[in-house]
């Protein structure tokens, strides 16, 4: 005969079994009940020059809005640096890891921040910007996610950014994002393309643009993360009915 004391651990080892069952099988129902929201981007959507991006970027600041009062959502960083919406430069978006994982991951919304890049000298050509852009919006909707266009940021071309006591100035000239094909370029392109498509733009571009709001003159710091978030939360707020 088994002895109580192996009966009573043979008793704790199934509920203990049970709990986690349950518990695993209560968060998996709870995550699938989750609205899924991709951020896909370039480096300002993935944080370059912010410490701690995975707390001070924008995807990570709006996931920490959104679920302020219950966790209904689960917001993912889809940026990669550098990255292009032109299908065929040094660094196209659609050709990384992260565009296919952001389809993977069958966002429920897909807010879209692509451009900056294109406006290198060397990447800039308006039909293969458009036929790029289109490509990567239509990936989207075509998996059924809700997708938002944003404008992006300025391209502050000469600027004084204080850290501490340390000036630095910077150019981004050398590296050829060019602000007025930002403004007279992309930023139309895609207006052009949410109308045509009837999607929502959201303006980042007009929401972002003093000196202090970036670190670089390209990428926004803590603060201009959190305003861009916080754009994006009001924008979301007002559809979902938070």
């Amino acid at each position: 005969m088994l002895s109580q004391r192996k009966l009573d651990s043979g008793s704790q080892d199934i509920s203990s079994f049970l709990f986690c069952t349950i518990f695993v099988v209560m968060d998996s129902r709870k995550k699938e009940d989750m609205i899924k929201i991709a951020c896909i981007g370039d480096s300002i959507t993935w944080g370059f020059t912010i410490i701690r991006r995975s707390k001070y970027s924008y995807p990570a600041v709006l996931g920490e809005l959104l679920n302020s009062e219950s966790q209904e959502f689960e917001v993912n960083n889809y940026g990669y640096n550098d990255s292009t919406a032109r299908m065929d430069s040094e660094v196209p978006y659609v050709k990384k890891r992260v565009f296919t994982n952001a389809q993977k991951f069958l966002p429920d919304i897909a807010i879209i921040m692509l451009g900056s890049n294109d406006t290198k000298r060397i990447n800039w050509d308006p039909e293969k910007f458009r036929e790029g852009y289109s490509k990567i919006v239509d990936t989207f909707t075509e998996l059924g996610a809700k997708v938002y266009l944003m404008t992006p940021p300025p391209i502050l071309n000469k600027i004084e950014i204080k850290e501490g006591v340390e000036i630095s100035r910077i150019d981004p000239s050398i590296i050829s994002l060019n602000d007025q094909t930002l403004d007279e370029g992309v930023i139309p392109i895609i207006k052009e393309l949410a109308r045509e498509k009837g999607l929502p733009v959201i303006d980042i571009n007009s929401a972002i643009g003093e000196v202090e709001q970036f670190n670089d003159g390209i990428h926004p710091n803590r603060e201009g993360a959190e305003i861009i978030a916080r754009t994006v939360y009001e924008r979301l707020s007002k559809d979902l009915n938070l």
